[in-house]
């Protein structure tokens, strides 16, 4: 029988693409025999003793090995200085370590789409090396950690990526329009109450286990010199007992009248308050003070126009939050659909 070359042609057309289609969904979607063959560091996974055990997950392919969670583990449980964990908070930080996963994945699959970062990411390693005595104290400290330098560039930029991954994904649910912000505004703008206020610098001399007497009289003493236009800051350097302001020339900051207001007795507020700008000598439960008030400002409500762009950051970190775990929930529940992420929990 007679094939014409038209015919013969078709034919190795169509097996050449359906060879190519099983390339594309071996490599990129079941990561099958082909995949497993070209990455015998993650296929081959009986050969190690870290991967003895059954993964604690498998996302796309990829496991969670019980090492890999021990470690992540230990980490969280040393930030929130927990001792033990409950199978609840086990669970919780299993899915941190698939969100992890899935997230890598996507920028792995993304890398063309996403800006270099391996310059920030070598900028990143050189800043934190120079708070280090020396390279090679820096060289050793990320040895503790199990890198050297060129792993741990890689793993800043894969984290840098990661990050512009996911903000990239949530960006268009994060536009803030001003309409929102002035319907925001309008519901919190009570709770946005600036109570009354005022700077103040104090020299503080403790009577605990002294003379109050003396005391007293040093204080007086320390009020003239600055009657007699000493400088401030200078005398509060000297003579301040109060550790933290003494350094800054006494300043405490602004002061407001509220409940944060520690020392209630001095004479900041009210009818009785001392005038701006005058050192006057006042008494609280710790001793005395020589206070420097600033002019009084009156309670308020900021405008508009004052909280916009702070209004504005409070609403899209919360659309970021929230667009986030939607983005999260959503790729979860695709990798579960397409059989491509089982977990499981001790």
């Amino acid at each position: 029988m007679n094939v014409s070359p038209f015919r013969i042609f078709s034919i190795k057309l169509a097996i050449f693409s359906i060879v190519l289609a099983y390339l594309a969904v071996d490599l990129f979607l079941l990561h099958g025999p082909v995949w497993r063959t070209l990455h015998p560091e993650t296929s081959d996974r009986s050969s190690t003793s870290e991967n003895a055990q059954p993964p604690l997950a498998r996302v796309y392919g990829e496991d969670i090995s019980s090492s890999q969670f021990a470690r992540f583990s230990a980490e969280q449980n040393w930030l929130r200085n927990r001792t033990e964990t409950t199978r609840g908070q086990r669970a919780a930080m299993l899915m941190d370590m698939v969100r992890g996963a899935i997230l890598r994945l996507r920028a792995r699959y993304n890398d063309k789409n996403l800006p270099d970062f391996s310059r920030p990411a070598r900028d990143e390693v050189t800043r934190l090396a120079s708070r280090a005595k020396s390279d090679r104290e820096f060289d050793i400290w990320l040895a503790s950690q199990g890198y050297t330098r060129e792993m741990f560039t890689k793993k800043l930029e894969a984290t840098m990526k990661m990050r512009a991954q996911l903000e990239r994904a949530v960006a268009p649910f994060c536009v803030v329009r001003d309409e929102d912000v002035a319907e925001h505004y309008e519901r919190i703008r009570e709770s946005m109450r600036i109570p009354e206020h005022r700077s103040v610098k104090h020299i503080f001399l403790a009577i605990h286990g002294k003379d109050p007497q003396a005391v007293r009289q040093q204080a007086g003493n320390v009020l003239r010199q600055l009657h007699n236009g000493a400088d401030f800051a200078t005398l509060a350097l000297r003579y301040s007992e109060d550790d933290n302001s003494s350094q800054r020339g006494g300043d405490l900051g602004t002061i407001f009248n509220d409940e944060h207001f520690v020392l209630p007795e001095l004479p900041l507020f009210g009818k009785s308050s001392v005038a701006p700008n005058v050192p006057t000598l006042a008494q609280s439960r710790w001793g005395w003070h020589i206070l420097l008030a600033g002019e009084l400002q009156s309670a308020r409500i900021p405008s508009l126009d004052e909280c916009k762009e702070s209004v504005r950051s409070a609403i899209r970190s919360a659309q970021y939050e929230l667009s986030v775990r939607s983005w999260f929930d959503e790729a979860i529940h695709e990798a579960f659909n397409k059989k491509r992420l089982d977990i499981h929990v001790d």
